[in-house]
């Protein structure tokens, strides 16, 4: 049974990100198929427009903590068109195009029930839950954002076994704990359906 219900778009590899200096989430692993993920350098100037399992977002750039669009980002309040089935159980890796050393700080990743069609969620005053979540690690002293970088610049989470069937947004995110001021790097895949064996 395929568990994508999208064709994969062509992808061109941005020629930016090794001077931007932030990161964005630059691929998705489900049931070990990479997916392409919105790539603010590239896909804006395609024609046409290509749909991705990741919300838009506008840059590499961060989002202020006090910034209405904190959730996916900025641009990333709307859904897409494309959706992903991914079993209740299952991994799912966020691999970033880039992340640079002295951005140190926790990463998690949330979910949310999008309440029926992710494609015309707002992830605005969705209701998260934390799947899991990486801080410091005194022993070995290093940040979770320090593991990514040494994983490939890639986050893996498992979606909770127990989750109800129904399509939800899997939002990965990095704050940056380098300056004044918390940084925040949000990433929402646009869709995920979840199923489990209890769905049928």
């Amino acid at each position: 049974m395929s568990l994508f219900l999208f064709t994969i778009l062509p992808f061109l590899l941005s020629t930016i990100q090794g001077v931007a200096g932030h990161g964005f989430v630059h691929w998705v692993n489900i049931g070990g198929q990479d997916l392409p993920a919105w790539n603010p350098f590239n896909d804006p100037y395609l024609d046409p427009v290509p749909a991705r399992l990741v919300r838009k977002v506008q840059s590499d750039g961060p989002v202020p903590g006090t910034d209405p669009n904190l959730a996916c980002g900025i641009g990333g309040d709307s859904g897409t068109s494309v959706v992903a089935d991914v079993a209740a159980g299952a991994q799912v890796a966020f691999k970033w195009d880039y992340w640079p050393a002295d951005h140190q700080g926790p990463v998690s990743t949330y979910m949310a029930s999008c309440d029926g069609d992710c494609t015309k969620f707002s992830a605005n005053g969705a209701k998260w839950f934390k799947v899991d979540a990486g801080g410091y690690d005194p022993s070995t002293k290093q940040w979770a954002a320090d593991q990514l970088r040494a994983s490939n610049n890639t986050w893996t989470s498992t979606v909770p076994a127990g989750l109800q069937a129904g399509q939800y947004l899997m939002r990965n995110e990095i704050v940056a704990l380098h300056s004044q001021t918390p940084q925040f790097y949000p990433s929402c895949a646009s869709s995920d359906r979840v199923w489990n064996e209890n769905s049928f």
